[in-house]
């Protein structure tokens, strides 16, 4: 009868995989932050990008303003313009009653009965939104930016900022941050180099080391 050799692990054996798997966590685990970081603020940058062009395609379409405003709960029934949020926002048609000319015309300012056409929410991470006027972005029936909403406080925001906590440094050659700039004309563009960051972050007055 033969006799069954039983073998286990030696103990210098047991403390090489767990010195391998300690070396791999230790590499896996930031990158995959980074990941996360990177495609939270790539999606945030993006779908500002898609919601203006939906704005401004929009406002020519329906010959009325339409307004991109940052919310905080942009997924409820009813969003309302607000701050608070990390990269939520809405889009409506900015003409109350759908008679173009009332005061509350273009106000940036989701009022009874204006259509809501896209509630974006934010991308999750720890993105934080600076703009260099109120906390909207709207066009005119021309597909023009507005410069300002009539009745409103504050002029509308033309260039906006996304930060997370890897600030301004350099992440593959560019920013880890955002910049989304429109233009007079209307059109939006996200600019990425760390001198376009530093120069959004003065515009702003927005934080981003």
């Amino acid at each position: 009868m033969n006799e069954r050799t039983q073998r286990g692990f030696t103990l210098w054996e047991l403390l090489t995989t767990l010195l391998v798997a300690g070396v791999l966590l230790g590499v896996g685990v930031p990158n995959l932050m980074e990941f996360q970081r990177t495609n939270a603020m790539v999606s945030a940058g993006n779908n500002v990008i898609s919601g203006l062009f939906l704005a401004r395609t929009e406002a020519v379409k329906r010959q009325a303003p339409v307004t991109l405003c940052g919310s905080a709960d942009p997924l409820v029934p009813a969003p309302v313009c607000s701050l608070g949020g990390n990269g939520g926002f809405i889009v409506f048609v900015d003409e109350n009653n759908g008679i173009l000319g009332e005061v509350t015309d273009g106000n940036a300012v989701v009022d009874p009965n204006e259509q809501v056409l896209l509630q974006v929410d934010d991308p999750g991470g720890t993105i934080d939104v600076f703009g260099d006027g109120g906390q909207y972005m709207a066009y005119a029936p021309t597909g023009f930016a507005l410069t300002r909403a009539p009745g409103h406080a504050q002029n509308a925001t033309t260039t906006l900022l996304l930060c997370d906590e890897r600030g301004n440094r350099d992440a593959g050659g560019r920013s880890a941050a955002r910049v989304v700039q429109v233009i007079p004309t209307g059109r939006a563009q996200i600019l990425r180099s760390q001198l376009d960051v530093a120069n959004a972050v003065a515009i702003t007055g927005g934080i981003c080391p």
